[in-house]
């Protein structure tokens, strides 16, 4: 009995340990702002202030939901006193539809760059990245699915996309999936090693080749639909131009050990290649890529996503450029990269989470502009939240969110919706993303035409002649600047107080209460359309949607 109660004092004791220790442990926001400040050296005194709530607002908006806030939530959060409010604005959007759906534009356009279509609708491939993120599926799971899909059934048409839209074509995969996956980008290292870049030798780009060599298109004959069929044979030569010597390798990531195929039976395929056959060996090669990348032993897998991750919320990598991560170019904090990583694979890859506490740091929330004039410092200190452009994907939404085209498109599909469905109620989870899905279909090709004319061009400084055009004079946004009823105008053409309708404009465009000086531009301004203030309001609402405080995220 004495032993028994001995080993359960040990037991209860250890236990106890394990407890205190974990909740030592601090929360990950607090631990990226110890690793920053501690980056910053004296400049941590020079830091800028806490951003305003309604700089935090907008920003947090279109971080996670692609678009800025209404009106109305602006003017909410800007009265709400709880000193939780932040962190619980943060839970809400990162729960919402509408952060899947920004998700969905973000992968979209890092994963396929903005391809045709060939032989995936890209309906279908968007359709199946928005249920991912609205499942919050991890990376992990993403990734293996991308990367081990062959597109015969139908459920794995969407995730298929990565590998059958790119044709197989093994110059343009092999280097993609180094990128995307491993941050590395392999393609100089094709004809020899990498003449720059020590890490990346010929046999990465070759072992990494190796995956999808036997791999080939293969197209139904019934259906018309592509899919992928193996061979069971079939090895990676290379030769390095420099010495002329000819190299093989088998399937292998990085500078892990070559995977060599195992015995088989004499008969190496359950269905042997046909010209109206798809070919499926015994063992297929390309079916170890995706297990490769994403085990435990390839740090390289997490640090990529950690710092795609990091790149998308703080406006730059912690490795830049994205895709050349490689010891001669290593991280501007490498704890940090290394903290986040290990962290979010302890997490199981929840991108979610990570997204969370990122946003949660004083890093994020600190104002983009600095209280004192100063020199520019280096970005890389994070003295201030840096300035970024909004995607295309970000000022078409926003725009239309500032004028109630959205508010307005919605309260049409939810009557829509309510016709056809009896008892539909839009505040129960699913039909909330029916909803929201309903809204992104009808204002899906305003979209469209956004991504044609800002999808090219270096966003960074002022717009191309043709954005400039567009913005200014496109047919598009004359028909949207109109009194309809619900939307900004009809509102603006109601309110017979001109400060009131000035401090409207600007929470709905700029989600902020104009200052003294532009209040005092803008009521001289509205001066001058005594006759017709509508078409003054209308002026200045284009000045505003022009402008680069509205263009960018800050």
């Amino acid at each position: 009995m004495n032993k028994l109660v001995n080993l359960l004092v040990l037991l209860s004791g250890s236990l106890l340990v394990q407890t205190v220790a974990a909740e030592d442990i601090e929360p990950l926001h607090r631990r990226i702002d110890q690793l920053v400040q501690a980056a910053q050296g004296e400049a941590a005194g020079k830091v800028a202030s806490r951003a305003s709530d309604a700089e935090f607002v907008r920003r947090l908006y279109l971080d996670l939901t692609g678009r800025i806030p209404t009106s109305l939530v602006v003017q909410k959060f800007l009265d709400h006193c709880d000193e939780h409010k932040r962190e619980q604005l943060v839970d809400q959007l990162l729960a919402t539809p509408q952060h899947a759906i920004h998700m969905q534009h973000v992968f979209d356009e890092l994963l396929m760059r903005r391809l045709p279509k060939k032989h995936v609708d890209p309906v279908v491939w968007q359709e199946y990245l928005f249920t991912s993120f609205l499942e919050n599926k991890s990376w992990k799971q993403l990734a293996s699915e991308l990367l081990s899909a062959d597109g015969v059934e139908k459920e794995q048409r969407g995730q298929a996309r990565f590998l059958l839209d790119r044709d197989l074509n093994l110059n343009d995969t092999v280097r993609d999936i180094g990128r995307f996956f491993l941050g590395r980008d392999l393609q100089c290292a094709q004809c020899h090693d990498h003449p720059s870049i020590e890490d990346y030798p010929q046999q990465h780009y070759y072992g990494l080749s190796a995956f999808l060599q036997r791999s080939y298109l293969f197209t139904d004959p019934e259906s018309e639909e592509t899919s992928i069929g193996e061979k069971a044979e079939g090895d990676v030569k290379f030769t390095s131009v420099f010495t002329n010597k000819e190299n093989g390798t088998a399937p292998r990531l990085l500078d892990f050990p070559p995977l060599e195929d195992p015995e088989v039976a004499d008969e190496p395929y359950l269905t042997k290649p046909e010209e109206k056959v798809r070919g499926i060996p015994h063992y297929s090669r390309r079916q170890q890529l995706a297990p490769a990348v994403v085990a435990d032993v390839n740090t390289a897998f997490r640090l990529n996503i950690t710092n795609r991750i990091w790149a998308l919320i703080m406006g730059r990598g912690l490795v830049e450029p994205l895709d050349m991560m490689h010891a001669a170019n290593p991280p501007s904090h490498p704890e940090l990269l290394e903290v986040l990583a290990t962290d979010l694979h302890a997490h199981d890859y929840d991108m979610r989470y990570l997204i969370r506490e990122l946003v949660l740091s004083q890093t994020y929330q600190r104002s983009s502009e600095f209280s004192e004039p100063t020199d520019d410092p280096p970005g890389n200190l994070y003295l201030s939240f840096p300035l970024k452009p909004l995607t295309p994907e970000q000022l078409a939404w926003s725009i239309m969110q500032a004028i109630g085209l959205v508010d307005t498109t919605r309260q049409s599909e939810l009557e829509r919706l309510q016709q056809e469905n009896e008892g539909f109620d839009p505040s129960q989870q699913a039909p909330s993303v029916q909803l929201e899905r309903a809204v992104h279909k009808a204002l899906a090709s305003h979209v469209e035409k956004f991504v044609g004319v800002f999808a090219s061009g270096n966003p960074t400084f002022g717009p191309t002649v043709e954005q400039a055009l567009f913005l200014e004079n496109d047919e598009l946004l004359n028909c949207w600047l109109v009194p309809v009823a619900g939307n900004l105008f009809d509102r603006l053409n109601k309110t017979s107080s001109t400060d009131e309708a000035i401090d409207q404009l600007y929470l709905a465009t700029l989600s902020r209460i104009p200052s003294t000086e532009k209040r005092q531009s803008l009521v001289e301004f509205l001066a001058s359309f005594p006759a017709d203030r509508l078409t003054g309001f209308t002026q200045a609402t284009r000045a505003i949607l022009c402008s680069a405080e509205f263009r960018f995220n800050h």
